[in-house]
């Protein structure tokens, strides 16, 4: 399973490098969102996870953005969680509203992301992480 993480904070991204490192989960990182839509448009992920607020370009502009190829290219639907610090209706809306598949809020622990990430896989009817075997 190869995933894209979306972060633009450093100790955020390797505490979700940590957490995904015993699921064997091949993960790529991108530090906002305008570098998320180049990584997308040059690898197959199975998912993306995505910060709401990053600087250069938004979470939910790159999730439109991506929407956008997938359905001006006739592409697959890729599995998109938002993760976000903010955990207001609007906000989670928004994330809806945008493409996102699923929103998860900030603090979060190993197992919520990986329950959170398994749900948007399963509803695109794709593998989840459930199914890969943690080394604890």
């Amino acid at each position: 399973m190869k995933l894209l993480c979306v972060e633009d904070n450093a100790t955020q991204r390797k505490m979700i490098d940590l957490m995904l490192a015993a699921t064997g989960i091949d993960v790529d990182f991108a530090t906002d969102g305008r570098e998320a839509v180049e990584a997308w448009q040059v690898n197959d992920y199975d998912a993306v996870l995505m910060d709401m607020e990053m600087p250069v370009l938004s979470g939910l502009k790159a999730v439109r953005e991506i929407r956008q190829m997938e359905g001006g290219f006739h592409l697959g639907h890729t599995p998109i969680l938002f993760l976000s610090g903010n955990q207001s209706a609007d906000q989670i809306d928004q994330g809806y509203e945008a493409g996102g598949d699923g929103h998860l809020s900030k603090p979060f622990t190993s197992t919520a992301l990986i329950g959170a990430l398994d749900s948007v896989l399963r509803a695109a009817n794709r593998t989840g992480p459930a199914d890969i075997r943690l080394v604890l």
